[in-house]
């Protein structure tokens, strides 16, 4: 049967997860406590890119439960499926609140005020690391191999347990390579997926807000926080490359290709100067460095 329920306190269980379900009316009283299996839980994952960590599924949710009366008159549930729409709405909430806090401290436009780079020299791409194809990585490794840009590969697997952790550390390195180098741009390519919550984490939307070099991203599957922050965000490879495509263009206006030619030709030709011959040293003068 399928039971709307206000989900709280969602722990772990061996391979699995128990949640306590409670009624959303809160007139009504009564509890049940509804197993989530392993199997289960991976195909989600598996079907949809959900994380199903327990932080992810507290609150209220639309499920599909089998319950089964014990001899003493017990029920004992096992959860057969979720909505999906009860994340999204969960997800905006928290969205909102996360947004209203960057507001509130000038930084939700920090990135909207950089001004877009005079030139592309170095990029810093944070890329699913899943072995599928992905057509935006795969063009800027094309351009790199070409010399036109300078590609810096930091591979993440999204949407894992420690992804928020490797993004934070994706992005202090983009800062390192700003201060000890020099770096024009990052871009975010987050793969297929569904979730991608780490997106919206508050402390990374932080660190990237103040980040000194405009970061580009695609829009995923589902809403994120990152999407509005960005400095530019598009829905498909094709508009990130036009993008990055129109700095190279800029570049090489402002270069002044016609002067540059003609250096060339000038330089290539001044002949080589002739090699002088040496003076033989004679026997017994001194050496000196």
């Amino acid at each position: 049967m399928q039971v709307r329920a206000l989900v709280e306190r969602p722990r772990r269980h061996k391979d699995g997860l128990v949640l306590e379900l409670h009624p959303v009316d809160p007139d009504r009283t009564g509890r049940l406590h509804a197993f989530l299996s392993g199997d289960l839980i991976r195909e989600i994952q598996d079907a949809t890119g959900i994380l199903l960590d327990p932080s992810a599924i507290f609150g209220e949710h639309e499920l599909t439960v089998t319950v089964t009366a014990e001899p003493l008159g017990n029920l004992t549930a096992g959860v057969a499926g979720f909505v999906r729409d009860a994340f999204l709405t969960g997800w905006a909430e928290q969205d909102a609140a996360v947004r209203d806090g960057l507001e509130a401290d000038f930084l939700w436009v920090r990135q909207h005020d950089l001004p877009v780079p005079r030139r592309l020299r170095r990029v810093f791409l944070i890329e699913p690391d899943d072995g599928a194809q992905h057509p935006l990585v795969d063009a800027l490794a094309h351009w790199w191999d070409r010399g036109a840009i300078e590609l810096i590969r930091h591979p993440i697997a999204f949407e894992q347990l420690n992804t928020a952790e490797a993004l934070r550390h994706a992005f202090d390195c983009a800062i390192d390579q700003y201060e000890w180098g020099s770096l024009d741009v990052v871009v975010v390519d987050p793969g297929s997926g569904f979730a991608f919550r780490e997106l919206s984490e508050d402390g990374l939307m932080r660190q990237v807000a103040v980040l000194p070099v405009p970061v580009i991203t695609r829009r995923a599957s589902s809403p994120t926080l990152l999407d509005g922050l960005a400095h530019r965000c598009f829905d498909l490879p094709d508009e990130i490359l036009a993008f990055l495509a129109g700095i190279l263009r800029q570049e090489l206006r402002l270069a002044d290709r016609a002067r540059l030619d003609a250096m060339a030709e000038l330089i290539a030709a001044i002949p080589k100067p002739k090699r002088k011959a040496e003076t033989p040293r004679g026997k017994g003068e001194t050496l000196f460095d």
